[in-house]
């Protein structure tokens, strides 16, 4: 059992990893605002996971100068300021997909001032799952504008498994970019839930795994129908925690990586997906 010290910890994904983290049997200090200066105190901790980064890219292109303050030097506050063993810092796929804008930057530069500890970076991807408000799955739910291209390709995955994927590997270190190990374009999601959504822009916004090769048991990005389709008529949303190996009804679509072969032409391996370039908002 680690003492693990999770800031951010009331967030969508600072939720997840301390429901995570105290299911693998770990010790877990919850920071918030308020006890933040108590529990940097109580340090020191075997593991700090820093889950606090804002993930408000809209608010970040109108204000750099504070989303730098709240990512970059937040985090070297972080790494100087508290005592620990080992450091998780729970990024985007934006720091590789999205240079050319605020956020993805200021994630980018994050992520350089762990690399020298020795940390475990996990670039997140789009995600669904219990406590999700804003994002491109939101605005399909409630028929409002999406800001991205429709054929923009990614890998949706229950942020629950990318919790629980976290709390299996706090012995790594370097960049993993964790996620679906198929895709689902935005526009099939919209079509699949009769969702009245406009694509705003022409942008594409492909976000998938491809620093590292997907492992056969991650999850598939079309289970994210089922878990919206269920928000839309009011049920449990029980696809939630869903890690299902292989498609689901309805994902004759579905991309799969690392490639293998098919007779298809709409079977997309990881890299020709990859192919078309990226940026816009998602969801990671």
């Amino acid at each position: 059992m680690a003492r693990i010290a999770v800031l951010g910890a009331r967030g969508f994904v600072g939720a997840a990893l301390t429901h995570a983290l105290r299911d693998a049997g770990h010790e877990v200090t919850a920071v918030t605002r308020s006890t933040y200066a108590d529990d940097q105190r109580a340090g020191p901790y075997d593991v700090l996971v820093n889950a606090a980064c804002p993930s408000r890219r809209y608010w970040a292109e109108h204000n750099p100068a504070d989303d730098h303050k709240e990512t970059v030097r937040k985090t070297e506050e972080l790494l100087r300021g508290w005592g620990w063993v080992s450091f998780v810092q729970i990024s985007s796929m934006s720091a590789r997909v999205q240079t050319d804008t605020v956020y993805g930057r200021n994630r980018a530069l994050a992520e350089q001032a762990c690399e020298s500890a020795g940390a475990l970076i996990v670039r997140l991807g789009p995600m669904y799952g219990s406590g999700l408000e804003k994002g491109s799955l939101i605005d399909m739910l409630h028929h409002r504008p999406v800001y991205a291209s429709g054929d923009s390709l990614q890998s949706f995955a229950p942020v629950e498994w990318c919790a629980k994927w976290v709390a299996d590997h706090l012995d790594q270190q370097g960049v993993w970019e964790i996620g679906a190990r198929t895709t689902i374009a935005l526009r099939e999601i919209r079509d699949a839930i009769g969702s009245r959504s406009d694509f705003a822009a022409d942008r594409r916004d492909d976000q998938f795994p491809a620093l590292n090769i997907a492992e056969p048991d991650w999850p598939v990005a079309a289970d994210v129908v089922p878990w919206l389709r269920a928000k839309l008529t009011g049920g449990s949303a029980a696809g939630e925690e869903s890690t299902t190996c292989g498609p689901t009804a309805g994902s004759g679509s579905a991309r799969w990586w690392p490639p293998r072969a098919s007779p298809s032409s709409r079977l997309r391996t990881y890299g020709q997906a990859g192919a078309s370039g990226s940026g816009g908002s998602g969801s990671g």
